[in-house]
C-alpha cells in the first residue's frame, strides 16, 4: 500500500502543477466586461474559436480540473485505508 500512496501522490502533484501552469498561461478576461453592457463588437461564438489557443487551453483546464477532483477523492480513499 505504501508504493501506491507514493505513486498517487506523485501523480497528484503533477496534475496540480500542470493545472497551475495552464491557468497561468491563459489570457485574462478583464476586457470582456463591455460584453455585459452590449458594447462588444465580437459575437459570442467567434470565428474558428474551437481551433484557437484560447479554446485549447480552456478545454485542457476543464480536463485537468476534473482529473484533479477525481484524483483528490481517490487519494483520500487510498490514504484512509
Amino acid at each position: 500500500m505504501g508504493v501506491l500512496k507514493v505513486a498517487m501522490g506523485i501523480v497528484y502533484l503533477i496534475i496540480c502543477l500542470a493545472l497551475v501552469i495552464i491557468v497561468m498561461l491563459q489570457d485574462s478576461n478583464e476586457g470582456n466586461a463591455s460584453a455585459i453592457t452590449g458594447q462588444s463588437s465580437e459575437s459570442f461564438y467567434g470565428k474558428n474559436k474551437s481551433s484557437s489557443k484560447k479554446a485549447f487551453l480552456s478545454k485542457l483546464t476543464i480536463v485537468l480540473g476534473v482529473l484533479f477532483a477525481v484524483s483528490a477523492v481517490a487519494f483520500t480513499v487510498v490514504i484512509a485505508l
